[in-house]
């Protein structure tokens, strides 16, 4: 019988299989990781000091240690840092070497996936008074990380064909993550395909130009030769192909860009990021103010696609790891979406650095009580609902497949009061077996056993105020789920 694994602030809750082994895919199976680090994956022309320039772009793959596959599905994984390189984009964070991009990296490796922390050019102008310039130079920045990203998958097929496949990869199989920035690239590498999508009217100039020039910027994938790309390292020749993204933040430059047949999409998004709108908003430089363009945030995006059907690959499976539970309880009806409502404005809550960074102190301006801790607990979440939906999309042993759910049979069963400032009581209409108490992120704060009762009333004890999942499980093996609310 399948049944639900304990879980610990800092360990992963996932699906159990037959005899209750590790699952590859879907847990982390091993114990440690080679990081070969600064693999050149091209080289294209960067504007990042105003002079058109040819840059070098390196990646550091990450692999299980020990690992005897010789065909790996491989994960490419953009960073944060708002295109401009830190310390001058006033963040702390904003390269490959983050400490949420190594975490992200090490624990995809570990559950035997490559992972590649892939580095893009960066260069524009948010300080420019002219909003011709703020938005051209933007939208431009993140046409190149949409090139570089797929430059870096070009490569991977091309070391497969003849450069003796270093790193075990299996080229049908690609997911495209990204935080924060990164989140925009992602977004954009699965939907941004069509001439007509880059000539919408808030993508055109004063003198009704398209932003972004491909006479200029290079055809979708950089694959053409122009005045700004340069395809000769990039592996032209080679598919640029992905079998889904996700995002952590960021956003989509519109969600008209979406189309039926795009491939899936999963996002994670804090609502009250000031860096990137959650629904249909506008992205502002921060501290000056100024407004660059209009995009569309996770929840539009994820709503559309689910429309189209896109998402029906994953959406078509139930699920009942805790972390689905908790992000249903909170997207609105959106599977595949799972936001983190906190007090604003706040964007990266995995994120953590060195105090001693330059900009410490504004990092904390978006990301208070910044720490390790609380950065893996939200990667220990994000990893936890990804796991199964990347096993599923890229048909990977252990992927869900349509199981029936424990939620069919369920007792009636009722918390009050909710919301609460203080303990609450359960009743059930079935004898209570056991109790278990998830927080937002899908972390197991109380379990009680042995209840044998119709009604127990919860100590509030330990329980800091925010939203709560409590499942109940009952003596004929009935679980009931309930949302609450500690004021």
């Amino acid at each position: 019988m399948k049944k639900l694994l304990q879980i610990s602030l800092a360990a992963l809750l996932l699906f159990s299989v037959e005899n209750s082994f590790a699952q590859r895919y879907l847990n982390e199976v091993f114990t440690n990781v080679t990081i070969t680090p600064n693999v050149k994956y091209g080289r294209n022309i960067s504007v990042l000091t105003g002079s058109p320039v040819a840059q070098d772009l390196f990646m550091d793959v990450y692999e299980p240690t020990g690992d005897t596959a010789t065909k790996r599905p491989v994960i490419i994984y953009l960073h944060t840092g708002s295109f401009l390189p830190t310390p001058l984009n006033g963040s702390p964070t904003g390269s490959k070497s983050d400490s949420a991009v190594v975490e992200m990296c090490s624990r995809f490796a570990k559950r035997g996936y490559v992972a590649c922390a892939v580095s893009y050019r960066l260069g524009w102008n948010p300080q420019s008074a002219n909003q011709d310039v703020r938005t051209g130079t933007l939208l431009n920045a993140v046409y190149r990380g949409i090139i570089d990203a797929k430059t870096s998958v070009r490569f991977m097929r091309e070391n497969f064909s003849v450069g003796g496949n270093t790193f075990k990869v299996d080229t049908s199989k690609f997911v495209i993550g990204g935080q924060g920035t990164g989140g925009y690239i992602a977004f954009a590498y699965a939907s941004l395909d069509k001439v007509a999508e880059l000539n919408l009217t808030k993508f055109l100039d004063a003198s009704f130009a398209p932003y972004v020039n491909q006479a200029l910027a290079g055809n979708f994938g950089g694959t053409d030769s122009t005045f700004l790309n340069s395809p000769s390292q990039n592996h032209p020749t080679y598919s640029d192909k992905a079998n889904m993204i996700f995002n952590l933040g960021g956003a989509l430059g519109d969600s008209s860009w979406l189309e039926a047949g795009d491939i899936p999409m999963v996002a994670f998004h804090v609502p009250s990021d000031p860096f990137a709108p959650y629904t249909y908003g506008a992205v502002i430089v921060p501290v000056l103010n100024l407004f660059v363009v209009n995009v569309s945030g996770s929840h539009d995006v994820i709503r559309r696609a689910n429309q189209l059907g896109n998402n029906n690959i994953i959406n078509n499976v139930t699920y009942t790891d805790p972390y689905t539970t908790a992000a249903n309880a909170v997207n609105g009806g959106y599977a595949s979406l799972m936001p983190f409502y906190l007090p604003g404005p706040q964007a990266g809550p995995w994120e953590w650095w060195d105090p001693a960074n330059t900009n410490h102190n504004a990092g904390l301006a978006t990301n208070p009580n910044m720490s390790k801790t609380k950065g893996m607990a939200y990667i220990d979440t994000i990893q936890g609902y990804l796991a199964p939906r990347m096993a599923k999309v890229l048909g990977l042993p252990g992927a869900p497949i349509g199981i029936k759910s424990i939620d069919s049979q369920k007792a009636a069963v009722s918390v009050y009061p909710n919301p609460s400032q203080a303990d609450i009581k359960i009743s059930s209409n079935e004898n209570i077996a056991q109790i278990f108490v998830y927080d937002a992120l899908g972390n197991l704060v109380k379990q009680i056993n042995n209840v044998n009762a119709n009604s127990y009333l919860l100590e509030r004890k330990g329980m800091e105020a925010g939203i709560y999942l409590v499942k109940t499980m009952s003596d004929k093996n009935h679980q009931s789920i309930q949302k609450v609310v500690m004021q």
